[in-house]
């Protein structure tokens, strides 16, 4: 019985060993992919929470006595984000420790966001369709 050469090609055994593998990997590999996708996402809206907060308080230090209002540095907030962040639906506060007084106190700004899932297979993972991020950040006031 003579044998048969096979140049190039799967011997016979094998002819769909490559489908079947890929298979078994393809669920695993967008698993990750989509991980990495939306955690990506989801650290650059903490990351700009972080900032506004940040940016908030830090107006709320240095700026000038009729700039202390909480409307003011809500103002000023909001430009911020138009100007920095292509981020909706943010819920921000201001608060000092000492309203009577905000020129001696602390001032509080506090950031809530909603945030959505960028790819489904994370939230039928999880459960959830959405995660509500927070950032908040104190700062002296000093004049």
């Amino acid at each position: 019985m003579k044998k048969r050469r096979t140049r190039g090609r799967f011997r016979r055994g094998e002819d769909g060993q490559a489908m079947l593998e890929f298979a078994l990997i393809l669920p695993i590999f967008l698993l990750i992919l989509c991980g990495i996708l939306d955690f990506g996402w989801l650290y650059y809206n903490q990351l700009a929470l972080n900032n506004i907060c940040r940016e908030g308080a830090r107006y709320a230090v240095v700026s000038t006595a009729e700039d202390h209002s909480t409307e003011g540095i809500l103002r000023h907030i909001e430009n911020f984000i138009d100007d920095t962040y292509p981020v909706d639906d943010i819920v921000v506060t201001v608060s000092y420790t000492k309203p009577l007084d905000p020129l001696s106190g602390d001032v509080v700004v506090a950031a809530e966001k909603e945030f959505q899932y960028l790819t489904p297979i994370i939230s039928t993972v999880t459960g959830r369709q959405s995660r509500t991020l927070t950032a908040q950040v104190v700062m002296k006031v000093e004049s």
